[in-house]
């Protein structure tokens, strides 16, 4: 499709969609299906436990069976800003609240998911719990997970084990 030209992203945008579109063209979408690629737009909260600076995350298997972690957050649903994903996401996925919520930058991450090619675009925001009694929860399962085999728990802080996905999350 090549760049955007400037004043017209609706028009191209439109021009795109009716040609991607797998309603209007069902084999648009076969390389992806085909390939295992997948490109995500992602928002993610840093939470630090103020006593220790513990962060909050969610521990998950990766398809070889190893142990990650992974600040909470989800997909941008589409026409979302992603401030309001991890409002949403955390709500979701805890039943928590957050307050002073802000955008720390954005990571590229592109990475082997069991043989298929990732590529996440991930918005990172530093937040706090809007209620304090959210930082004793030792741990918890995810709600909003089928099965709830995700804990959500305390990474402590400079812990390097398990990996943090993705990488550079806490590099500011």
């Amino acid at each position: 499709m090549g760049r955007l030209r400037a004043g017209t992203w609706l028009d191209d945008w439109l021009r795109f969609r009716s040609r991607y579109s797998p309603a209007v063209n069902p084999r648009a979408w076969q390389d992806v299906r085909d390939t295992g690629r997948s490109q995500i737009v992602k928002a993610i909260a840093v939470i630090r436990r103020p006593r220790d600076g513990a962060l909050l995350v969610s521990e998950d298997l990766n398809p070889a069976g190893a142990a990650f972690h992974r600040p909470l957050g989800g997909h941008v649903e589409y026409g979302e800003y992603a401030r309001d994903t991890v409002q949403r996401e955390l709500a979701e996925e805890i039943g928590q609240t957050l307050a002073n919520v802000r955008l720390l930058g954005v990571l590229e991450n592109i990475f082997d998911w069991g043989g298929a090619l990732r590529h996440e675009v991930v918005f990172v925001f530093a937040a706090a719990l809007a209620d304090e009694s959210g930082y004793e929860i030792v741990e918890q399962r995810i709600r909003d997970e089928p099965g709830g085999r995700s804990r959500v728990i305390w990474r402590a802080a400079g812990a390097t084990m398990p990996p943090l996905y993705p990488p550079g999350v806490t590099d500011w």
